[in-house]
């Protein structure tokens, strides 16, 4: 069972295109056994095509995908509503997934590629605010690393983002705001680190390093 869902009917002649491979790749940004991203061109657009390899092939994921569908559905969806709450991300095209005995097999999505600057600790002030206007909109950003904010015309942009309900509170918050700063190794102040909530953060953050160490060690002596 196929599935594809159109922001517009310019996307669906975009598809059809896609499909007779009618398009130029520009160039690889990302390559690896997570995913395959191609910045890619039909008519004169500019776009970005990524698939979930990981989540398409993964026995585990395609076991789960039958509950949550898609990587790319979910993506295509939460673009949607990052712009229905009132914030700047990617512009979705339109996402693709076929279904085998209910679990995703194949899937890929496609978005308009957004030029600008990927997010650096130049533009850490104004990445911590948009964070920080996130959580008071009652969401977490999901993956809040730096290069997850693209800066383009002195708007900051969120891509990669999981942009989910904060079911965790002010917790929620302080791990987001821990992850940032990993992600630049710099203190960022516009956070209270001396309230319970960043405690238990903390100490959340500091067990899954470990845990995550521990992982290896043992992938390592099998």
């Amino acid at each position: 069972m196929k599935k594809i869902y159109f922001s517009n009917d310019k996307s669906e002649e975009i598809y059809e295109l896609f499909l007779k491979k009618k398009y130029k790749v520009l160039k690889t940004l990302k390559n690896d056994n997570r995913s395959k991203v191609l910045l890619i061109e039909i008519l004169n657009r500019k776009l970005v095509l990524k698939i979930p390899i990981e989540k398409n092939t993964k026995k585990w994921q395609r076991f789960i995908s039958i509950f949550r569908g898609s990587e790319s559905r979910r993506e295509y969806f939460n673009c949607l509503k990052i712009y229905e709450s009132g914030f700047l991300g990617l512009t979705p095209v339109l996402f693709y997934e076929k279904k085998e005995c209910l679990m995703v097999k194949d899937s890929f999505l496609i978005t308009e590629y957004l030029e600008g600057k990927i997010g650096s600790i130049e533009n850490l002030e104004e990445i911590s605010k948009e964070l920080n206007k996130i959580h008071n909109s009652g969401f977490l950003h999901g993956d809040s690393q730096l290069p997850n904010f693209i800066i383009k015309n002195e708007n900051v942009y969120i891509i990669d983002a999981k942009f989910q309900r904060n079911i965790y509170g002010s917790i929620g918050a302080s791990y987001e705001f821990i992850y940032l700063e990993e992600s630049c190794h710099k203190n960022i102040d516009i956070y209270s680190k001396t309230t319970t909530s960043y405690k238990i953060a903390k100490f959340l953050n500091s067990y899954l390093h470990w845990f995550g160490r521990m992982k290896k060690k043992l992938r390592g002596k099998e």
